[in-house]
Parts: structure tokens; C-alpha cells; sequence
């Protein structure tokens, strides 16, 4: 269990209160000049935690299909002991240098529909032993 003196340093006694065209606003301010805000109006609430900056750091949106999340960050890092599992209706990555899958096991890519690889620049494909249909 956190001291308590431990968990007063983690925030500072000071809350906001303000209500403005029906939206309801607390905010908290944390320790090194982050703040917690949250606010409603509605059936919709909305918890965002914001940097020093003001920059968002993390947002919640509880709606009524269910909570959306946001974060923005330097770098994002997860790690499970056994498995990270995704569903989602579609699924997309983007980045501006490249891409890495890296397994000990084996990788595989299955599609229901067409499997595609569009490239600008050649394709290389190294294996012991390579099958095509």
C-alpha cells in the first residue's frame, strides 16, 4: 500500500472547478506540472491528462458506442508476458522510416481476401527454400 505522504507528493491538493455552457470542468493539478482534467456534458464524459506544455499526453472519451482513447507521446512501449491481442474492424500503421517484424517463431499472413505488396522500390524475398503456387 503507497504512503501517503507519497501519494500527496503525486498531486497537489489544489482542484478546479468551473461550469461553463453545461460542461462541467475538475481539474487537477499534478506534479511536475502536469494537469487531470475532468469534464461532461451529458451523457459523454471526457478525462485528459496534459504535459506542463499543455501538450495532450492522454485522452479518454466515454461515449455511449463506449471509451475511445487517445494518447500522444515521444515513444509508446508494451510488453506482455504472454500476448497482446488486437481486434478491430480495420487496422492501420503508419510511419515515416520504416517498419520491423522480428520473430523467433514463425510469421505468418493470412488474408481472406487478395494479400498485397505494393513497392516504390524492389522486392527481396530470402528464405533456405522459397515455394509460389
Amino acid at each position: 500500500m503507497a504512503d501517503p505522504k507519497e501519494t500527496q507528493e503525486l498531486a497537489t491538493a489544489e482542484v478546479a472547478t468551473e461550469a461553463t455552457d453545461g460542461v462541467e470542468t475538475r481539474q487537477l493539478y499534478l506534479r511536475d506540472g502536469r494537469t487531470l482534467t475532468v469534464s461532461g456534458r451529458g451523457a459523454e464524459e471526457l478525462v485528459e491528462i496534459h504535459a506542463s506544455s499543455g501538450m495532450l499526453e492522454l485522452r479518454i472519451k466515454m461515449t455511449e458506442q463506449g471509451p475511445v482513447l487517445q494518447m500522444e507521446s515521444v515513444r509508446l512501449s508494451l510488453k506482455a508476458a504472454e500476448s497482446v491481442d488486437v481486434e478491430a474492424k480495420q487496422f492501420n500503421v503508419k510511419t515515416e522510416e520504416g517498419v520491423n517484424l522480428t520473430s523467433k517463431g514463425e510469421i505468418k499472413l493470412t488474408g481472406e481476401a487478395d494479400v498485397r505488396v505494393d513497392a516504390n522500390g524492389e522486392v527481396r524475398i530470402n528464405g533456405k527454400m522459397i515455394y509460389l503456387n
